[in-house]
């Protein structure tokens, strides 16, 4: 049987990425977000999203996690740091697992590869924001994420706390 590979995502993975993000906010953010917002997710917008993500002039990076079964179960996405007037120079955008593929390893095999090309690139230290509630707070912890502050987000018209960790040194980071 093959095992977990970690590979850069092609366009052939615009549809599995599409399912792997809508289903990770359904079951992650039930309870933290409004159940009408997210039940007013689309798959169909999800793959348009990805279509742009994907696109060769988008500068971003993303690595999905294939499972055994070849179906995308994960990805991470990222790029130089959307924020800036902080001195931070890349940013973790987005990273999802499906259930099955958490508590694996799988995430912090991602974010080692995301770090690694970050480092190929030349940045020295990145930041991530995730919601306040999100149990993966704990992960980016593990992790070696400092808090770094908390900024306020409208998402489907209620606001969330949002959180941002930073890593100062890249090469320190696990």
């Amino acid at each position: 049987m093959k095992s977990w590979i970690i590979r850069e995502a092609e366009p052939k993975d615009i549809p599995g990425l599409a399912k792997v993000h809508l289903n990770s906010w359904l079951t992650t953010y039930r309870g933290i977000v409004s159940d009408d917002y997210l039940d007013s997710l689309k798959l169909e917008t999800r793959m348009e999203l990805w279509t742009r993500v994907l696109a060769p002039a988008n500068e971003s990076v993303t690595f999905v996690l294939e499972a055994p079964s070849g179906e995308v179960a994960g990805f991470i996405n990222g790029g130089k740091s959307r924020e800036k007037e902080l001195n931070i120079e890349a940013e973790v955008y987005s990273l999802y697992l499906l259930q099955e593929a958490q508590g694996r390893g799988c995430g912090r095999e991602l974010m080692k590869r995301l770090i690694g090309y970050f480092r190929e690139q030349g940045y020295r230290s990145m930041l991530v924001w995730v919601l306040e509630e999100n149990p993966a707070v704990g992960f980016y912890k593990k992790m070696g994420g400092e808090y770094l502050m908390r900024d306020r987000l409208q998402i489907g018209g209620e606001e969330v706390q949002n959180l941002c960790f930073q890593w100062k040194d890249l090469n320190s980071a696990e």
